[in-house]
């Protein structure tokens, strides 16, 4: 084989290599939604969410987001019911999302809450504010002040309780 042949080949060579690398690493490139990476493909999870009211425990309907409240972005779950809802009444959160990085935010206890079709954020929690009583959110046994922005992970414990004045 000729130099110049030999020299063409390897170009070539080169040139799929690098075509490859670029494609495997494009298709690869993080998402970060609130300063978190987001995956990308099939998320299972499963975390737990306790709303108390004045001492009270607030039971979270089974079927939110696959008979009641909103059902919405059906594709990413690709099961008839949105990709963040309830099954049963105990407080567990279905996150079953096809690819999560399309759309970081139903990762969120606010989106959550959206698909519930209930109030919550910094201030509320259903019709109880903060300016008559504290709002107070838990995870894993620690104050977290990001509620409706937290990304929920699988097996987190979720306390959101409402002290009145």
């Amino acid at each position: 084989m000729k130099t110049k042949s030999k020299i063409i080949l390897a170009v070539i060579f080169l040139a799929l290599i690098s075509i490859i690398v670029y494609s495997i690493l494009k298709n690869n490139q993080e998402v970060i939604f609130n300063n978190q990476v987001i995956p990308k493909g099939n998320t299972h999870w499963h975390p737990n969410i306790k709303i108390i009211i004045n001492n009270q425990s607030i039971t979270i309907p089974n079927n939110i987001g696959v008979g009641t409240g909103k059902i919405i972005d059906l594709p990413l779950s690709g099961m008839g019911m949105s990709p963040t809802h309830t099954h049963e009444s105990d407080g567990t959160i279905h996150i079953e999302n096809k690819n999560p990085s399309l759309k970081p935010e139903t990762l969120t206890l606010g989106y959550f809450f959206d698909v519930w079709d209930k109030r919550f954020d910094q201030n509320c929690i259903f019709d109880y504010c903060s300016n008559n009583g504290t709002l107070k959110m838990y995870v894993n046994e620690k104050e977290n002040f990001e509620f409706r922005d937290y990304i929920m992970h699988d097996k987190d414990k979720i306390i959101i309780e409402y002290s009145s004045n």
